[in-house]
């Protein structure tokens, strides 16, 4: 099995016509189910086990990043960073002023079997769908990595226009992990715009959204095709 790819038009360089890849993924893996593939490929421990070792892991990174320790696993390395500025050498952290958030950055581990080769494949027939190229936040000073309750935000791509009367379509903002692992919970949808267009979406990011990270989703139909998706690459956070 392996992951697609299609080329879409970047724009223009120095004269030139620009191209970029758009990788597609077969699907996304969640927990439970790399449970299941660690079972069945043969497991010493139970589900209910290698549960309570996989929770036991993560509270422990928690617990080390929250206490000072940038944490260096395998797959991916753990910290912190502070966003917002400071006036001079002599100014201190200000909750009204800066954020502490988190920072996680591939690891050695993945960073190998990423180089010795993903197996990939170019799509031979290109089907329309949602592409969210760039996400823009007119609150936070434009930021493009937080999302804002209540505050309009906006994402720029090609073929996002929708049916909003249909309610299988539309911007969703799906609960997942600082990684971009799907959580246990519902998709919250968005119903307040100001733009729908093929290549651009403003919008009102909702009022219950609660603190966390979240993927942004487009959900359309073409003509009596079957609903199709798009997903933004960046994990953004709600503080």
């Amino acid at each position: 099995m392996s992951a697609t790819y299609t080329i879409h038009k970047t724009g223009y360089s120095n004269g030139e016509e620009k191209y970029h890849a758009s990788v597609h993924y077969n699907q996304v893996m969640n927990e439970d189910d790399v449970i299941d593939l660690m079972l069945l490929n043969g497991s010493p421990f139970s589900r209910s086990d290698t549960q309570a070792i996989l929770n036991k892991y993560y509270e422990t990174i928690n617990t080390a990043a929250c206490n000072g320790w940038q944490v260096v696993t395998r797959n991916a390395r753990y910290g912190v960073t502070i966003k917002g500025v400071f006036t001079g050498p002599h100014d201190k952290l200000d909750s009204r002023r800066h954020k502490v958030v988190p920072q996680v950055k591939p690891g050695l581990g993945f960073k190998k079997a990423v180089k010795k080769g993903v197996t990939m494949e170019k799509e031979t027939t290109y089907k329309k769908q949602p592409e969210l190229n760039e996400y823009i936040n007119f609150y936070s000073s434009g930021s493009t990595a937080e999302m804002s309750p209540s505050h309009t935000a906006r994402i720029v791509g090609n073929h996002l226009r929708f049916d909003p009367t249909d309610p299988e379509q539309g911007l969703f903002m799906i609960p997942v992990d600082a990684t971009g692992v799907l959580q246990m919970q519902e998709a919250v949808k968005v119903e307040e715009f100001t733009d729908i267009t093929p290549k651009m979406l403003t919008f009102r990011v909702s009022d219950t959204l609660t603190p966390g990270f979240y993927a942004l989703e487009v959900r359309t139909k073409y003509g009596k095709s079957s609903l199709r998706s798009g997903r933004l690459d960046d994990v953004l956070q709600v503080v």
